[in-house]
């Protein structure tokens, strides 16, 4: 005997609540993600600065006074 292939579920219909409404949200949250994305960059005939500047100019401690794993972190952090 051979092993036969299931079939496969039924397609679901499409679904009652896609309505225009429904669509014109869809479309808006794509619009304001499209936005976002946009607005997060600098335009582009801004020119941008094409050097990096340090984070730390004293350079990183050399012993730490903390001996917690939060005390290390919130060192780290500020």
């Amino acid at each position: 005997m051979s092993a036969a292939r299931a079939a496969p579920p039924p397609r679901r219909p499409k679904s009652a609540d896609d309505t225009e409404r429904a669509r014109a949200i869809r479309a808006s949250r794509r619009h304001l993600n499209d936005l976002r994305r946009a607005h997060g960059r600098p335009p582009a005939d801004v020119p941008l600065v094409s050097r990096a500047i340090p984070r730390r100019i004293d350079g990183e401690p050399v012993a730490s006074w903390c001996t917690s794993p939060a005390g290390l972190c919130a060192e780290l952090a500020g």
